[in-house]
């Protein structure tokens, strides 16, 4: 008698301490799985922000090659006017550099998240281009003759129209992969409800499993 009843005791207390342990154990992995998903779901609030800030970026050399354009224009209507000539040609440098600057921000942006630059690289290089031609049509823009300034716009008339449209497709293209990004959050925050309730129902099953096995020993002393 005394025998059995030190027997059940001794199974009461391994019970106890299986329970215990698969309990802290369940509690760990859920835990763990917890700060995996959090660390996943910042990752991809920092994505978003960094998949905007290549937006803006590319929204500012959009703009920026406008008023490039603008100046350009303005400093060949005010040749005759070296004051005023002067100023908008400075504005054009300034436009330019600031053309290149968000580019070179984008792709900055681009490759610390791991992007493929290449689209960017090409709209570098273009803009590039684009100035050269430019300074080589200024180069023969003389103030002095009234219908200079014509000719020498009409040498250039619509050359930016191609840059524009490709920064326009490159930021699609990037608003397009950020609406991906967003849209698989569901699908994460899905696989997270998986996971824990695939732990959940795993140390169900050991409890149920060792339940099971301690009852059937119970029963038979």
């Amino acid at each position: 008698m005394t025998s059995t009843h030190s027997h059940r005791t001794y199974l009461s207390k391994t019970f106890l301490i299986f329970t215990t342990v698969l309990t802290m154990l369940a509690i760990a992995g859920g835990y763990q799985l917890s700060r995996i998903f959090s660390q996943v779901d910042q990752s991809a609030a920092q994505r978003s922000v960094q998949l905007l800030d290549i937006e803006e970026s590319l929204d500012d050399a959009a703009i920026g090659l406008g008023r490039q354009v603008q100046e350009w224009k303005d400093m060949l209507l005010r040749a005759n006017d070296k004051a005023r000539y002067d100023f908008h040609q400075k504005s054009f440098r300034e436009s330019s550099i600031g053309v290149q600057y968000a580019l070179l921000e984008a792709k900055t942006t681009m490759r610390d998240i791991g992007m493929d630059t290449a689209d960017i690289d090409h709209l570098i290089s273009e803009h590039k281009s684009l100035l050269s031609e430019y300074l080589i049509a200024h180069s023969k823009l003389k103030p002095s003759m009234k219908e200079s300034s014509g000719q020498v716009d009409m040498q250039i008339v619509g050359i930016d129209r191609k840059l524009q449209r490709d920064i326009a497709s490159v930021k699609a293209g990037i608003t397009a992969f950020a609406k991906q990004q967003m849209y698989r959050t569901p699908e994460t925050q899905g696989s997270r409800y998986w996971m824990i309730g695939l732990l959940g129902a795993t140390s169900l099953f050991f409890m149920a499993m060792f339940g099971f096995v301690f009852s059937q020993l119970t029963t038979r002393q």
